[in-house]
């Protein structure tokens, strides 16, 4: 059974990294203008793994930005808890 050890670890990072991705990591809101971020006004939810949502006044979401590769997010989250 040890020969898949590091298939099971691998996947067990996979997946821990794949949670906290999924975590929010900020919330912004913008009034007025432009937006600060380029994204314009309302309210955005940011995640742990690179994506970033608005939200308007009728609750309807719109992605602004896409989540990064599976192995941009195990990075980040390797990092983060170190």
């Amino acid at each position: 059974m040890s020969q898949y050890s590091d298939v099971v670890e691998k996947r067990r990072l996979y997946l821990k990294a794949e949670e906290w991705g999924n975590n929010i990591s900020m919330h912004y809101v913008c009034k007025g203008g432009i937006g600060d971020l380029g994204y314009g006004m309302g309210y955005f939810v940011y995640y742990n793994n690179g994506s970033v949502h608005r939200i308007d006044s009728n609750n309807k979401i719109s992605i602004m930005q896409v989540a990064n590769p599976i192995e941009e997010v195990i990075d980040d989250y390797t990092r983060s808890n170190n």
